[in-house]
């Protein structure tokens, strides 16, 4: 039995790839537990990620994806949600 995976598809399986790719390297670098990196969850205020921690996300996920975060971007970040909506939209804009 042969599947037909459409590209929209495979673009969103791709992305939720991307999103867990990106969970799993800020709960590494933070030592933060995964579980504890909801959507709605602050990136400073509740997760006290700094600017160094930040930037050391920042620069594994550019590596990994082969995408490049404009740190004026990062400030603007206030959630979880927010950063992996960036991730996505840089991702896209890189590969289509």
């Amino acid at each position: 039995m042969q599947t037909n995976i459409t590209n929209e598809e495979m673009r969103l399986e791709d992305m939720e790839e991307i999103r867990k790719h990106v969970r799993e390297t800020l709960s590494s670098i933070s030592r933060i537990d995964i579980q504890e990196l909801a959507d709605d969850v602050n990136v400073r205020e509740e997760l006290g990620i700094d600017s160094l921690t930040a930037m050391e996300v920042i620069a594994t996920v550019e590596k990994k994806l082969g995408i490049r975060i404009d740190e004026g971007l990062y400030a603007d970040i206030e959630t979880i949600g927010d950063f992996l909506d960036l991730i996505t939209v840089l991702y896209r804009k890189a590969h289509g």
